[in-house]
């Protein structure tokens, strides 16, 4: 009975080497990281506030406060309020979208975010799309067009309630 079951337990040693071999289940290595997290002014993409209707929150992000009650029928600038600069190694094309909870009213809003003091609708220098070079950057002034209902639908009240600024 020994001579039967020796092959037996042969068998199976040999399936239980060649199962063990080159397989494992985890590993476990240590290594070590150093995550910098740095405010808007510092960051790859970085922001600068001009006062008095741009600032920075306790974690150093950018705020941009527009005064409340533009008069209606108007045109309202409010000057240059912040600069985008390119801390990166690589030309990114920016955009500033217009956000009025989830919906982006970019397109339908009368304030216009553009990089140049004479910028206005009829000559689109809107932030949209705007290159910027590696250690560049571009100047940020808000105007407010109350007077182009036809072209800018709003309601009164809130126009915008964020702004999100892509680099791509």
């Amino acid at each position: 009975m020994l001579k039967k079951l020796i092959p037996l337990f042969g068998i199976l040693l040999a399936a239980v080497v060649v199962m063990s071999t080159g397989a494992f289940t985890s590993v476990t290595a240590d290594r070590e990281a150093t995550i910098n997290v740095s405010g808007d002014a510092s960051a790859l993409l970085g922001l600068e506030a001009h006062a008095p209707y741009a600032s920075y929150d306790d974690n150093g992000a950018l705020v941009v406060e527009l005064p409340s009650g533009v008069n209606v029928d108007a045109e309202t600038d409010l000057g240059k309020v912040f600069t985008i600069s390119n801390n990166g190694t690589q030309t990114v094309n920016v955009t500033i979208r217009q956000m009025l909870g989830a919906n982006d009213v970019t397109d339908t809003s009368p304030i216009l975010f553009t990089s140049s003091p004479d910028g206005n609708p009829s000559n689109m220098q809107a932030v949209w799309n705007t290159p910027l070079g590696s250690g560049d950057s571009i100047d940020v002034y808000i105007k407010v067009y109350t007077n182009m209902q036809g072209q800018y639908p709003y309601q009164i009240g809130t126009i915008m309630d964020s702004m999100t600024i892509v680099a791509e």
